[in-house]
């Protein structure tokens, strides 16, 4: 990971990663099949965030987004490496357009950090709190998005109030999709 946010995504190189570890780039392709898959291991090295069913869905959903919101704003601390990491991302997006087996690796990742929400979902369309969508990944999206897009884009309010009001809209307009 030091390698990653020392020389960024285009320096990070197996040979770099080689001579850090002392092994071979042979004993990293037994484990990894690309650099691809090296970046993204790195990636997974940031923390999961905990799930916590309190209340209702938007108190659950605004709690969720608020720990991506910190864990993505935050720069002094012990958090500081997992903060670069986290914000190295648009830069992997980037390069998914002329790399194929990126794009594969990152959407795997995604969907394992999207796992959180789907959860939270579920429990409120299993207690009837939120009506079942035809489509759970359109929801994720839609709650993830406006989040994801002024955090990386900067210009929006990502305040615990605003993201309360987002989700609220969000899951006010799930509910009356039938």
């Amino acid at each position: 990971m030091l390698i990653l946010l020392q020389h960024g995504l285009q320096g990070f190189t197996l040979d770099r990663v080689a001579a850090a570890a002392s092994v071979s780039k042979a004993t990293i392709y037994r484990r990894w099949r690309s650099r691809e898959e090296v970046v993204l291991a790195a990636l997974g090295a940031i923390p999961e965030i905990r799930v916590e069913i309190k209340g209702d869905a938007v108190e659950s959903l605004t709690g969720f987004i608020q720990q991506f919101v910190n864990l993505v704003k935050n720069a002094p601390g012990q958090l500081e490496a997992q903060t670069r990491m986290v914000t190295m991302l648009p830069s992997l997006v980037a390069q998914c357009a002329d790399n194929p087996a990126l794009m594969e690796a990152l959407h795997r990742y995604i969907e394992r950090r999207k796992a959180p929400i789907r959860e939270i979902l579920d429990h409120a369309i299993a207690s009837g709190e939120i009506l079942a969508p035809q489509n759970v990944d359109l929801l994720i999206d839609a709650i993830m998005g406006p989040v994801v897009l002024r955090l990386f884009l900067g210009g929006g309010d990502v305040s615990e109030e605003a993201t309360r009001e987002l989700i609220r809209l969000v899951v006010s307009g799930a509910n009356s999709h039938k």
